[in-house]
């Protein structure tokens, strides 16, 4: 989702590369071929429901696939080892990516001209999923094919962790799935045990109960540790970081999530009357302006009073490494930035230093109303995708890729390779993984996974929406108006009224 390793770049294609393409410029590689997008060629060799799987891997031999990501470790891992998967199906895949808005971007423009130059996209639910679901093919004509090669776990909801194949596949009624589950960035609470542990006594002294992370931690509970943080640095402690740190910068997304797990954690508060879930084309009015998101955003302002004194110029890549810099003490922060964290060669935070816990839990006195306290938890789930203006044999072709890409031995072998982050079910039941758990650990990112999929992911405390055709615009109001509140320009009853005004005229409400 977020996170890109050093010199992992395989290609970049610029937009104005791309644009003077004509999204629909095809090279042809070899005799016979038929060109059919951007650098892709296909062939077919037809197959029967009794042919020989090795028959249905290879039916499409000497075929070229484009596929567009965002730069994430399976991409990277995948890219590498996509040897395998040509001596397998003799189909060559060119692995195109670049950062997420650039990839929304760029993969807007080809979904909506209908030239299919990338048959395979990656599909990140709110900024790509949501406003361009409807020009993804539907995998579920060839989930049950018996000419195509098929996954022996499945696609179905059990083969994955709970609730990915909604949060990325399925948008706004069910039944039609337009993307597997490919890679997750699951949020969790990254902490400085070593600094907990040295400062606890100090902090008891001061707030009456030891700071240590548990289930139960509350978000009043993170601003209180924050504000000791804060306090023992500018008292002349220079050897103590900041306490914690929030997503701002400017990345719209990730600051409204960031807000977003406050906000559900405190009662489940969601920004429409929806299937969190499914999403809706048409959500109604919002419920922003309400007393509950008050009553949060002042809260959320507090938070910012005593985190980095950077904080508005943080977004997630930023955060993490501030983090790692030893700068802050605690981040919430998503579960794939693990392996960074804990390389002892680039992160002062590594060598058993931090510890992983579950996202904080609502406060009862931070709640209007009966609504429950959970520990608050979201993501970024990104699915792999075809191109429904694609030809059918191309769509085939990339389904046979998309349903390699998304296999158990594929997600093992890029939680070894580059600390991945596995949405199949069966990864996590592997014995080596399960080991990996505990330190010391080859695979530093399942140090989370108690933190993430043993809680995080699982209702109650998983919210995933605003699943909307406007999120990004939506996106980028709540970045717009939090940060006005943040920085003292708007009181949260302003900011609040603002974003109700804002979402509700994007509605034509």
């Amino acid at each position: 989702m977020f996170y890109a390793p050093k010199n992992a770049l395989f290609r970049r294609v610029s937009r104005r590369k791309f644009l003077e393409l004509g999204g629909g410029v095809a090279t042809a590689l070899g005799v016979g071929s038929i060109a059919v997008g951007l650098n892709s060629t296909i062939f077919r060799s037809p197959v029967q429901a009794q042919s020989s799987d090795a028959a249905k891997w290879k039916q499409y031999d000497g075929s070229k696939l484009v596929f567009m990501s965002e730069n994430t470790p399976p991409s990277f891992a995948i890219r590498d080892n996509l040897q395998a998967f040509y001596d397998l199906t003799g189909i060559e895949v060119e692995i195109l990516t670049d950062d997420l808005p650039v990839v929304q971007q760029k993969v807007g423009i080809d979904l909506r001209g209908g030239n299919a130059d990338f048959h395979l996209n990656y599909v990140q639910d709110k900024p790509i999923g949501s406003p361009f679901a409807d020009f993804y093919a539907d995998l579920t004509q060839y989930t049950g094919d018996d000419t195509l090669p098929q996954d022996p776990e499945g696609y179905g909801d059990d083969a994955w962790f709970e609730n990915f194949l909604t949060a990325c596949g399925v948008y706004y009624e069910p039944g039609r799935i337009v993307a597997f589950p490919y890679d997750c960035a699951v949020a969790c609470t990254f902490y400085r045990q070593d600094l907990f542990e040295q400062l606890s006594k100090d902090f008891e002294a001061e707030y009456g109960y030891r700071m240590e992370f548990t289930d139960d931690t509350t978000w009043q509970n993170v601003q209180d540790f924050a504000a000791f943080f804060k306090k023992v640095r500018e008292g002349g402690r220079d050897d103590i970081p900041y306490g914690y740190g929030q997503h701002q910068g400017s990345f719209a997304w990730t600051t409204q999530l960031d807000i977003q797990r406050m906000l559900f954690a405190n009662g489940q508060w969601t920004e429409f009357d929806v299937d969190d879930k499914l999403g809706a084309k048409e959500p109604g009015p919002t419920k922003w302006g309400d007393e509950q998101s008050v009553l949060i955003m002042q809260k959320y302002k507090d938070q910012a009073d005593v985190s980095h004194p950077d904080n508005l110029a943080n977004g997630t890549l930023e955060l993490n490494t501030v983090y790692q810099a030893g700068d802050i003490a605690m981040q919430v922060q998503y579960h794939e930035f693990a392996a960074s964290i804990e390389d002892e060669n680039t992160s002062r935070a590594a060598g058993g230093k931090t510890a992983y816990a579950a996202c904080p839990k609502g406060d009862p006195e931070w709640i209007v109303g009966d609504g429950q306290a959970v520990n608050g938890c979201n993501c970024g789930i990104g699915g792999i995708g075809i191109n429904a203006a694609a030809s059918e044999d191309l769509k085939r072709a990339a389904y046979i890729f998309a349903q390699w890409a998304v296999s158990k031995d594929t997600q093992l072998h890029v939680l070894k390779e580059l600390g991945g982050t596995p949405t199949r079910k069966s990864v996590l039941e592997v014995e080596e993984v399960a080991a990996a758990r505990n330190r010391p650990t080859s695979m530093p990112n399942a140090l989370t996974f108690e933190a993430v999929y043993d809680k995080g992911i699982r209702d109650p405390n998983f919210v995933l929406g605003p699943k909307i055709p406007e999120a990004n615009e939506y996106h980028n109001i709540i970045l717009t108006e939090v940060q006005r509140c943040v920085s003292g320009e708007t009181s949260a009853e302003e900011a609040c009224e603002e974003i109700r005004w804002q979402v509700d005229d994007m509605h034509d409400l």
